[in-house]
Parts: C-alpha cells; structure tokens; sequence
C-alpha cells in the first residue's frame, strides 16, 4: 500500500509576485497530483470487508469482543478462561493433568522418571542419582541381593554355614553344634550364665531315678555323682564333644563320703554347643 503524497504545494503560488512563470498552475502539476491521488487510493484496503495481500502487520488491535476460539483465539479475556475453553492445563503446580499420551521422550530422574522407555522384566531397580536407573539381574537360582559397601549385586544365596555347619543346618545327632542339653560340670567351681566350658568337663545321666541308694546303677534325680577322681559313675556320661555355652543360671556342688568314697553331686544346667 502507498500513501498519497502531495507533488505541488499550489498555496505557496498566491505568494508570488505578477508575472513569475512559477505563479502559473500547470495542467501537468494537476495531472501528476491526480496520479498520486488514484494510486493511493487503489492500494488502500476498503474499510469494509478489506482484502489483504503480502504480509499484515498489526501494532495494536483493540478489539471490542473476544476473539472466538473458532476465530483463532481464545474466547476469553483472561489466562484461566482461556485454558479452560482451550482445554488446556495450567502451568506450574496442578491437578488437572490425569494422563500424558503423547510423550515419546522418557521423563529424565530430574523430572520424577527413569530416564527409560522400558523396564527390564524381573531385574531390580537400582537407584542412580539423577542420571538411568539401574538394574540387577537375577543371576544363578537361589541368589540373594548382596552389599559390596557401595551398590547390590546378585551373590550367592546368603548364610552357608552355621557355627561350622554347611548345607542344611539339622541336628540329626545329641551333640550336634547347636545342640541342648541339661549337664553337670565336673569342675569344682561354678560356671556363669553366659560362660563357656569344654565339653568333655560336663556329664550327663544316662538314667534317672528319684530315690533309692546311691550305687553304681542308680542315679540321683538331682544329678550324676561323680566318684573322687572325677570319673563317670553310676550313669555319669562322658561324651560330650566340642564347647558348650551355659544358658541358664546356678549350680549346686557339694561333697559327700559314703560307704568310703567321696561323692560330689551338681544341679543340672542348661548347656548349647556353640562349637
């Protein structure tokens, strides 16, 4: 479009002394103004339903009404009417988002994903700080996650051995390491709750009776009676293997001469082998 732009200042001519050839109008001059004047207004858009051609540049448009969402616009004069005719979520914190379908970039850690598309099935996660998550396979059958100190690994299947014993761990056999039973010590002193002690210082009954005299085939209810050299006697077993831990508290000793000999007798305690 063009502007109309006055060729002869004709005014300027009523200034001019009689006689002057400027102060003469010329059909040219009128001409060339009658020009400007048509290509101006033939490059003009018309007021009402205007055509434009080329590229439109509008600094500012007031306009009345909304411009309708079928228009280009929004329908709305303010940023949450126009989301809500737009169908669009608010920015920042929300709750009107209920699915994102049209993603096909992974969310990074940073945006609350796993930087993956796919999760490898049956692995575990592993944290990675912001960077892909991580994963453990299964490995062997009958794998634990195991701690190296720094990340998990998958290891052997945890606990192979207790107290020595691999594979497996039952007590097919009295004695066995974690075994329990109800001993004396043939020791002269007591042993604390808690203590530990060999078992071949510990006996055990092989029969029990509550009464009768004190021979070699009849044990006392209350424990073993050991002659004065501390051998077995009358049901006093001596085949205790390894070391025992004492799990329950007292012990009674006392001494006793009868027909000749010197007897000593124990409270039973509560004895497991620890090894």
């Amino acid at each position: 479009m063009t502007n109309y732009v006055k060729s002869t200042n004709f005014a300027t001519k009523d200034n001019l002394a009689s006689g002057d050839p400027l102060k003469i109008v010329k059909g040219t001059e009128i001409n060339t103004e009658y020009d400007n004047i048509a290509i101006a207004v033939a490059t003009k858009a018309d007021t009402a339903s205007p055509t434009f051609t080329g590229t439109t540049t509008i600094a500012t448009l007031a306009l009345t009404n909304d411009l309708t969402v079928a228009d280009g616009g929004t329908g709305a004069s303010t940023a949450a009417n126009a989301r809500a005719n737009l169908s669009a979520a608010s920015s920042g914190a929300n709750s009107d988002i209920t699915s994102i379908s049209g993603l096909t970039t992974a969310l990074t850690v940073p945006q609350g994903g796993t930087g993956l598309a796919t999760l490898t099935a049956n692995n575990v996660v592993l944290g990675n700080g912001a960077s892909t998550v991580q994963f453990v396979a299964p490995g062997t059958a009958g794998n634990v996650l195991v701690s190296n100190g720094t990340t998990w690994t998958s290891g052997g299947a945890g606990v192979t051995s207790l107290n020595g014993q691999t594979g497996a761990v039952v007590l097919t056999n009295a004695g066995d390491i974690g075994s329990i039973g109800v001993f004396q010590n043939s020791g002269n002193s007591d042993v604390a709750y808690g203590a530990t002690i060999a078992g071949s210082t510990l006996r055990h009954s092989d029969t029990i009776n509550s009464g009768g005299p004190v021979t070699a085939t009849n044990t006392p209810f209350y424990g073993v009676y050991l002659t004065a050299n501390n051998a077995s006697y009358g049901g006093g077993g001596t085949s205790l293997s390894g070391t025992w831990r004492k799990v329950s508290t007292g012990s009674i000793f006392y001494s006793q001469v009868l027909c000749g000999d010197t007897y000593r007798y124990w409270l039973r305690g509560l004895y497991i082998r620890v090894s």
